[in-house]
């Protein structure tokens, strides 16, 4: 329960009996209410089965909702603010994010799309038509769900399941809404993970470092949330204030400070580096601490993503969809680094898929690019970066950062020269490419729903999505070392060329000038020895 609700239930009922009349009493009322809200959440768990609201069977989720916002009165309204629900900000004027103009090049958007919207924190939205200030549309119980039980079934539009369904070869039980209601609490890796751990249409597929494993992980692929050390919930980092989460997202930065407990402990609700903990200088070698100043922690620290059981998807090639066999949609796998997985589907296309895969490596000082479906460009530029990470050398704020590149294929409007959205999951005939087949009215659909101007004529263009590392962070036993980066050809930081490597680059004038110093410094201890041994 949070401060700022208990706090806003009990001036209400002091103002409802008429408690208070004078300003200085309410002040005086208002401190002590304080402290015992303080008091009540420092409680490690409040028994919920004995409120009257929720003793009682639930058919329907909002109504869980309505019952949770008669002791929490604003946190619906918080949750109205975040990025969570919006699913856009904006910018320029413009808004951009997964509920419009937002884009990838995994299911490409959003809008439109049924499907996504079981990953959205609300109950309901499917079209334009959907209230955001409704609240008993916010969904409490897929963050604060402790019994592992709650799910939200794919097809219904972010409602939990109502009955026992199957979605694929996944069995999606009725969810005993009476029974997690009473069982609510502080959220767990599980809660956030059941969303991000399956961005991009499954788990793993889009976040190297973000899967399923980390619900529980060995020591060896976390050194952070492993049961076996630190065991830190998703927000020990992403530090929560008033439903607002830390963490990147298009306008707002994702490193705020570079020192030791910089922003610590006002930090709730912004965004966090892991020098906000660890400082500057973590290392006791002075060789190792300079290297902070333009080579990130998550670079040395991760060696590799996907380390976990699970692949991630490292291409999407969406040209060959829509491809028949025998007059029908088919699917083909193949085994991907021991593991076997779908590298075919009529439906999607082509895939490849990887495990304990080496980063891409590049400058990034916390902010990145935003490609919208109404921005140009020149198709021989390809391939097109969506999210381009922005830094170079010379930015101060800018480190070496590892980064999963992931190759797409993609539609485009050919005379208007922009990315295009097809409309991908809706019901035979609707022009939904998943049902259909069909890239004419998928597209054309698509445009429409997500307000685009579109000359009926499409092709498909090489795209690059980047996707910061900076979780599955390694034991310091198996960090990178010197010869990782420090050697010519074959070292990591190859791609980056801005600036001059020791051990990759060589340059004759540096050369010269370092032999000529060596000389110098040899000839210097020469002449002083020869003169001392004189004296």
């Amino acid at each position: 329960m949070s401060k700022v609700a208990l706090l806003a239930f009990s001036i209400s009922l002091f103002c409802a009996f008429g408690a208070l009349s004078s300003t200085e009493h309410q002040e005086q009322q208002l401190t002590s209410d304080r402290e015992t809200v303080v008091k009540w959440a420092r409680t490690p768990k409040i028994d919920h089965s004995k409120f009257e609201q929720l003793n009682k069977d639930f058919d329907y989720a909002p109504d869980v909702t309505s019952a949770c916002l008669e002791c929490h009165v604003y946190d619906a309204k918080e949750v109205q603010k975040s990025f969570h629900w919006n699913w856009g900000t904006t910018i320029h004027g413009q808004k951009v994010g997964k509920g419009q103009n937002g884009m990838n090049n995994y299911c490409i958007s959003a809008r439109g799309n049924e499907m996504c919207t079981s990953c959205h924190a609300g109950y309901g939205w499917r079209d334009d038509s959907f209230d955001f200030k409704a609240e008993e549309n916010v969904d409490c119980l897929a963050c604060h769900d402790t019994t592992g039980t709650y799910n939200k079934y794919p097809l219904s539009l972010g409602h939990p399941s109502y009955e026992d369904k199957m979605s694929g070869d996944v069995l999606f039980k009725k969810v005993d809404l009476k029974h997690v209601a009473q069982n609510v609490g502080k959220p767990d890796r599980e809660n956030c993970l059941m969303c991000h751990a399956n961005g991009g249409g499954g788990n793993g597929v889009k976040h190297g470092d973000t899967d399923l494993s980390l619900v529980n992980p060995e020591f060896a692929l976390d050194v952070h949330m492993s049961p076996d050390k630190l065991n830190f919930s998703c927000q020990q980092c992403h530090t929560t204030k008033d439903h607002q989460i830390s963490g990147r997202y298009y306008d707002k930065s994702a490193i705020i400070d570079h020192k030791r407990n910089g922003s610590l402990p006002n930090r709730a609700g912004n965004n966090v580096s892991c020098e906000s903990c660890h400082g500057p200088t973590p290392h006791d070698n002075i060789r190792l601490n300079n290297h902070t100043a333009k080579v990130a922690c998550a670079t040395c620290h991760i060696p590799k993503f996907a380390r976990g059981q699970y692949l991630t998807k490292l291409s999407w090639d969406w040209s060959t969809a829509g491809q028949l066999k025998d007059g029908a949609p088919f699917s083909e796998e193949a085994e991907f680094d021991g593991v076997m997985a779908h590298s075919y589907m009529s439906k999607k296309g082509t895939f490849v898929w990887g495990r304990n895969v080496v980063p891409s490596y590049r400058w990034y000082n916390g902010t990145a690019g935003v490609l919208t479906f109404n921005d140009t460009f020149d198709p021989k530029s390809a391939p097109i970066d969506i999210n381009k990470p922005n830094g170079n050398y010379l930015d101060s704020n800018a480190r070496i950062w590892p980064f999963k590149i992931h190759p797409g294929n993609q539609p485009y409007d050919i005379v208007n020269n922009n990315l295009l959205p097809p409309y991908l999951f809706g019901k035979k005939g609707s022009g939904a490419f998943w049902s259909d087949l069909d890239w004419v009215k998928a597209l054309e659909v698509g445009a429409k729903l997500n307000n685009i101007n579109y000359s009926g004529k499409f092709g498909f263009i090489k795209t690059n999505y980047y996707g910061v590392i900076k979780h599955m962070v390694a034991p310091s036993d198996q960090s990178l070392q010197c010869l990782d980066c420090h050697v010519r050809k074959i070292g990591r930081l190859e791609e980056l060329k801005d600036f001059y490597l020791v051990g990759r680059d060589r340059s004759i004038i540096i050369q010269i000038v370092g032999i000529a110093m060596i000389l110098f410094s040899i000839g210097g201890i020469a002449f002083y020895e020869i003169n001392r041994r004189k004296k």
